[in-house]
């Protein structure tokens, strides 16, 4: 972790947080339809067509959005770390929360997880191609006082 990566660690920290009272806090709704209706621990629900055809469209946009500023807050958070990278602790942070919603009152769903790991990867790109571009434009601010140098020399 370097000086420049702390603010994103300690915001990436902020979200986290955010992210767990709103999966794993109480809800103002019944949130438990049946024990065995969407268990993610369950290989049969993973391979159930079902269970991809069923639900809400928005909810799914809605869990992609949710995990798009974590994919983002982790890359930048620990720039040694891919894109890559940060979509997979941005998947396994979907897998704890679901594997944790089966013990409590809210609902495990595989989809969710899907979701997630997708937002993930969406935000881990958007970071990559931030820090490409500012990589990039670095790189011609160095370069221009050195290059009217060597204009200047050679004139």
């Amino acid at each position: 972790m370097t000086r420049r990566s702390i603010p994103f660690a300690v915001l990436t920290a902020a979200y986290l947080g955010i992210v767990a009272l709103l999966t794993l806090g109480p809800t103002l709704w019944r949130t438990r339809p049946g024990l065995a209706d969407y268990d993610v621990l369950s290989v049969s629900t993973w391979l159930d067509p079902s269970t991809w055809s069923r639900g809400l469209s928005t909810e799914f946009i809605a869990n992609i959005l949710l995990f798009v500023p974590l994919g983002l807050l982790l890359r930048l958070a620990l720039p040694r770390a891919t894109w890559a990278g940060a979509v997979l602790l941005g998947g396994a942070v979907s897998v704890a929360i679901e594997v944790l919603q089966v013990l409590g009152p809210r609902v495990s769903d595989p989809r969710d997880v899907v979701a997630n790991t997708l937002g993930a990867l969406i935000g881990a790109v958007v970071a990559a191609t931030i820090a490409a571009v500012a990589g990039g434009v670095r790189r011609i601010v160095r370069r221009r006082p050195r290059d009217r140098a060597l204009t200047r020399a050679a004139g």
